[in-house]
């Protein structure tokens, strides 16, 4: 692996939006034909602008976290792998087992993802970087962008736990992604679409949806990224009822509409002047986010909602 190597990274970058773009233009279609609320077309537009911008610097940034491992020589202290302990001479229990040692792979990897999480809403300096997420007031599977610099707080608290710690499924790789991709999208979309009771072991947009949530009482709930089962252990599941569809946002905080509002979103002090800082342990005790970011009335962009 060369330290600059344009074309792996182009490769890189259009296999990466490749996936996005197939499946958030799915959840658009589920969007249109089961609306929870109708967003602005130019959300839409704005969303794929972003991405762009944040498969290309996510690129660069996986590429040198890859090169960084290989150059210090990390490898696995311990490997557990689902798919030897579950498998089966029968083809059809096999891909069964192959598709829950898939599962239990992503669940297993998002216990990392649930505590960087939390500490994203509870260290002050990383809720500036997420902050950029959660700012998003018509939100949908398209404009559902973190901030660019999100991958170096998932390399260090995510990844690189899951080199140490290394499971292994059945599920062919591009198979898993293409899964986790598309629930990723899904998780953001605005359709009345979801998993259904489904949802009590993987996340959806519905559950999801509480933790955007603009109401007090949604505020320190449903961190989990692919699962729902850390939520419940640690007793931050909250479960929405059947028409409960709350609005998103940071009520004094607007959506970046413009390239350099969407990369300088957590240093732009005109934008956090009136924001006070918490305890990052405090805030790591209640799972929680800092009141001042979500008091006050929120006006929405939505055009219309059911």
């Amino acid at each position: 692996m060369h330290v600059l190597d344009v074309g792996e990274m182009a490769q890189l970058f259009v296999k990466a939006f490749k996936l996005v773009a197939i499946f958030a233009t799915a959840c658009v279609v589920l969007e249109v034909i089961f609306p929870a609320y109708r967003y602005s077309f130019a959300s839409y537009i704005r969303g794929a602008r972003n991405w762009i911008i944040r498969i290309g610097c996510g690129t660069l940034i996986w590429h040198f976290y890859a090169l960084g491992l290989k150059w210090l020589g990390v490898k696995p202290l311990v490997t557990i792998n689902f798919g030897a302990l579950l498998h089966s001479n029968n083809p059809i229990a096999n891909t069964g087992f192959a598709v829950l040692s898939g599962v239990l792979v992503a669940i297993a990897g998002d216990f990392f993802y649930y505590w960087m999480h939390r500490a994203q809403h509870a260290v002050p300096f990383l809720w500036r970087l997420h902050a950029t997420h959660h700012s998003i007031r018509e939100l949908t599977a398209w404009n559902c962008n973190h901030h660019i610099s999100e991958p170096f707080v998932y390399a260090a608290f995510v990844a690189l736990p899951l080199a140490l710690i290394h499971f292994e499924s059945g599920v062919v790789p591009v198979a898993a992604m293409a899964l986790i991709t598309f629930q990723a999208h899904l998780s953001h979309s605005s359709t009345r679409f979801n998993l259904g009771p489904l949802r009590y072991l993987i996340g959806d947009n519905k559950f999801h949806r509480i933790h955007h949530s603009t109401e007090f009482h949604h505020r320190h709930k449903n961190y989990g990224f692919f699962t729902t089962v850390w939520d419940t252990i640690f007793r931050t599941a909250y479960w929405p009822k059947t028409n409960e569809w709350p609005e998103v946002g940071m009520r004094n905080q607007p959506e970046p509409l413009t390239v350099r509002d969407f990369i300088m979103f957590p240093f732009d002090q005109r934008r956090w002047r009136k924001a006070k800082a918490g305890s990052g342990t405090q805030g790591i005790k209640t799972g929680g986010l800092n009141a001042v970011e979500r008091d006050g009335p929120i006006h929405s962009d939505r055009s219309s909602a059911i």
